[in-house]
C-alpha cells in the first residue's frame, strides 16, 4: 500500500501522498532491518521517524534528497537482508522475487519524494552505500574472514574486478570512444527502447541479480553465502535507484528492470548448477554424507534477528 501512494506522483496524484508513502517506507525499513539484524528497533525506528517527518512537515529539498538517499541505500540492503537460504532451484527464485519486491518498493519510495538530484551521482552514492552497508553487516553477523572461504574471496576478487572493468570501460568509451562506436551504441540502446520498450542493466544482469541467486543457494549450506549476498545489494540498489531520474518513464523503468531480471536470473542458475557441480551442494562434508538436503543451516526466520 505504501508503495502504491509512493507512485501516485508519477499519475498526477497529489504530491502530499506520495511523500508520506515513501517516508512511510522509509520507517518500515528502518524497522525491518534493524530487526533482521538484532538492533534496537525502537530507537532507530524512532530516529527515522522524527527524520520523516521532518522532511514532511520543513519540505527542505535538501533533506528530500538525503530521505531519497536513505530509502534507497535501506531499501536495497533489506532486501538482501531479508533473503533466506535456498537449497533448491524454485527456493531460489522466489527469494529473488522478494529481493525484486522489496528492492522495487525502495524505488517508489525514491519516486515519490521526488527529491532535486543528479541521477548519476545519486545512483554513484546509493550503489557504494549499500555495498559498503551490506559488506558491514555481513562482517557484524560473523561472516568475517574466516568464514570466508574460497569462494567468497574468489566473489569478492572477481566482484571487484567486473565492476571496475564495468566502470572504468564505460567512463573510457565516453572519453575517448570513436564517433562511430558511440552512435552505434546509441542506435542499438534506441532500438531496444522502441522495440523492446526497455534496455537491460548491466550491474544487475552481470553482478547483482546472479550473486544474489548464488548467495542464497550457498547459505543453505555454508555461511560464506552471506558474502555473495553483500554484492547482490549493487543489484537490489540498482532497482532502487531505478526512478531516480525526474525524467524516467516508469513504463521504460519497469520493462528494463524485467528484462534484467530474466537475465540476471538466468546467469544466476547456470552459476548455481556449475557450483553445485564442484561443489556438490555443500563441499565435501556434503558429498560424504548424502546431499543438500542433510547438511541444511539453521538459520533464524524471516522475521526474526540473524543474531
Amino acid at each position: 500500500m505504501a508503495a502504491a501512494t509512493s507512485v501516485v506522483v508519477l499519475t498526477n496524484s497529489p504530491e502530499w501522498l506520495a511523500e508520506t508513502g515513501a517516508a512511510a517506507l522509509t520507517v518500515l525499513f528502518t524497522a525491518g532491518l534493524t530487526r533482521r539484524c538484532g538492533g534496537r528497533v525502537v530507537l532507530w525506528t524512532s530516529l527515522a521517524l522524527v527524520f520523516s517527518l521532518a522532511v514532511l512537515f520543513t519540505q527542505d529539498r535538501t533533506l528530500f534528497s538525503s530521505a531519497a538517499v536513505l530509502v534507497a541505500v535501506l531499501g536495497a540492503v533489506f532486501a538482501i537482508m531479508a533473503t533466506r537460504p535456498a537449497a533448491t532451484a524454485s527456493q531460489a527464485i522466489g527469494e529473488f522475487v522478494i529481493a525484486l519486491l522489496i528492492s522495487s518498493s525502495a524505488g517508489l519510495a525514491v519516486a515519490g519524494f521526488n527529491a532535486p538530484v543528479a541521477s548519476d551521482r545519486f545512483n554513484i552514492v546509493v550503489l557504494g552505500l549499500s555495498l559498503l552497508v551490506a559488506i558491514g553487516l555481513v562482517w557484524h553477523l560473523g561472516a568475517g574472514f574466516h568464514g570466508m572461504g574460497r569462494r567468497g574471496l574468489i566473489l569478492i576478487i572477481g566482484g571487484a574486478v567486473l565492476i571496475t572493468v564495468l566502470l572504468v570501460y564505460s567512463r573510457f568509451l565516453r572519453e575517448y570512444g570513436s564517433e562511430a562506436l558511440i552512435d552505434r551504441i546509441n542506435d542499438t540502446t534506441s532500438w531496444m527502447r522502441d522495440r523492446l520498450h526497455g534496455v537491460p542493466r548491466p550491474v544487475e544482469v552481470l553482478i547483482g541479480f546472479p550473486v544474489l541467486i548464488w548467495g542464497v543457494s550457498t547459505r543453505a549450506t555454508r555461511r560464506q553465502g552471506w558474502w555473495m549476498c553483500a554484492f547482490a545489494a549493487l543489484g537490489t540498489a540498482t532497482v532502487a535507484t531505478s526512478l531516480a531520474a525526474p525524467t524516467i518513464e516508469p513504463e521504460y523503468a519497469g520493462w528494463s528492470l524485467l528484462y534484467s531480471a530474466i537475465l540476471g536470473l538466468a546467469l544466476g542458475l547456470v552459476v548455481r548448477h556449475i557450483d553445485l557441480m564442484f561443489t556438490g551442494g555443500g563441499g565435501q562434508r556434503a558429498r560424504r554424507s548424502g546431499g543438500i538436503e542433510e547438511q541444511m543451516r539453521p538459520e533464524p526466520g524471516r522475521t526474526e534477528p540473524l543474531r
